[in-house]
């Protein structure tokens, strides 16, 4: 059995490492200090779920270094894209044949990893998860996850880890092409930044739908002029233009809706933390 580092868990890294330490999987947390003391005080992590609140015991620091690393360790990067860089410097005692998963929006992650570590995999959230407080995550308890190796291909391991992601719960799947997925990713952060972004139209939902859709339409054309496929390898997502004719459907994804709670996506935590 794997052990697993979530490193820079936030909602979403704490939301996957505490559903692995439920499971009976062994995780350690690295986060900010706020959100590990309040964790360490606590003697756990509370998960709200739409199957009730838990408290689950879990290990957590904010210093990596204070991890015990063996061949059995599978590095969760699940920090924001920007932080990447900085991440990888606190990883610099560790041997470059440890895993990562990419588990950040964008498309750089896994280059720049790839030129510290050997074993790099993309990997891609498709379910939203909101930081409450420090020490307190909220999600649906559920969601979709995609791994594949990178830039392309799939392993041994990467099969180990989306089987271990869906005994804990998580739809979870191995993409032949990350990358593409990676890419039809991007289209979907495009629409769901424009909802935080535009609080004054909650009132004229209609104007915030057709920004919405001219930005993904845009997006689709930038994409095919400079020659980059977006797709979804394993047919479980709808083509870029499929997504604009069930507009209403990827509008829901984007958001982060139909979960049956008031979650609310990255984009508009970062901006109310005015990062």
């Amino acid at each position: 059995m794997h052990n697993y580092i979530i490193q820079g868990a936030g909602a979403i890294g704490s939301a996957i490492g505490g559903s692995l330490a439920k499971t009976g999987f062994d995780v350690t947390l690295i986060s900010r200090k706020e959100h590990i003391d309040a964790i360490n005080s606590q003697n756990g992590l509370y998960l709200h779920t739409l199957k009730g609140i838990y408290l689950q015991p879990i290990k957590a620091t904010d210093n990596i270094a204070q991890c015990s690393i063996d061949s059995n360790t599978v590095i969760f990067q699940t920090m924001k894209a920007n932080d990447t860089q900085s991440a990888l410097n606190d990883l610099k005692h560790i041997n470059e044949n440890i895993p990562i998963i990419c588990w950040q929006n964008g498309i750089e992650n896994e280059a720049i990893v790839s030129k510290v570590f050997k074993r790099v995999y993309g990997g891609i959230v498709r379910f939203t998860g909101t930081m409450m407080t420090p020490g307190k995550v909220q999600f649906a308890g559920s969601g979709k996850l995609i791994a594949g190796l990178y830039p392309k291909g799939k392993d041994t391991l990467v099969s180990t880890i989306v089987n271990d992601l869906n005994s804990i719960g998580f739809t979870s799947l191995i993409s032949d092409n990350i990358m593409q997925d990676k890419w039809l990713k991007v289209l979907v952060n495009l629409i769901s930044c424009i909802k935080p972004i535009t609080k004054k139209t909650e009132d004229e939902p209609g104007k915030r739908i057709e920004i919405c859709r001219n930005v993904l339409k845009e997006g689709i054309q930038v994409l095919k002029k400079a020659g980059i496929t977006a797709a979804s390898t394993n047919k479980t997502e709808d083509s870029p233009e499929n997504m604009l004719k069930n507009f209403s459907k990827a509008l829901s994804l984007a958001d982060g809706e139909g979960q049956g709670m008031q979650l609310k996506n990255s984009t508009w935590q970062s901006l109310a933390k005015k990062k």
